[in-house]
């Protein structure tokens, strides 16, 4: 679990009267408001989370509060749920970032990784073409970078 009733109820006390008991409201709120982040978060990153990050807490939070007053507030939801919303979207363009407990960060998937070779900036020595042709040659720029670095 990301967020516990006590946490949720410490930040919005109307929640404690959502339910006829806290298992209520952690099993039909908190659970399906976790389900929700991960279900909009799992495209950039691994899911569920492996800790309680203040971020993801966070979110979980609103988003219960949002699942207990979108029937009887519909409007304060809906503004509520917006704002989680450009949230988790700024979270997923780089604009925001999931801090975790110790103050790290955790990035998006894929996000800040850029592809290297040591090979890259060479010709490659393998493709498609007949051994004797000129273009399956080693790259000279790579023969005389790896003759330099010997030297």
């Amino acid at each position: 679990m990301y967020a516990d009733y006590d946490e949720c109820v410490a930040r919005y006390a109307a929640l404690a009267t959502w339910g006829k008991t806290p298992t209520e409201v952690s099993s039909d709120l908190i659970y399906y408001a976790e389900i929700e982040l991960n279900g909009r978060l799992g495209s950039h990153f691994s899911v569920p989370f492996s800790a309680d990050h203040p971020t993801v807490k966070d979110l979980t939070i609103d988003l219960a509060y949002y699942r207990a007053i979108r029937t009887t507030d519909p409007s304060k939801a809906k503004a509520l749920h917006a704002a989680v919303l450009g949230r988790i979207d700024d979270i997923k363009k780089g604009k925001e970032y999931i801090y975790t407990g110790s103050g790290t960060i955790i990035l998006p998937d894929g996000a800040d990784q850029e592809i290297w070779s040591t090979t890259q900036d060479y010709h490659p020595v393998h493709g498609m073409l007949e051994a004797e042709d000129a273009g399956s040659r080693i790259d000279p720029d790579r023969l005389d970078d790896e003759s330099d670095e010997r030297d």
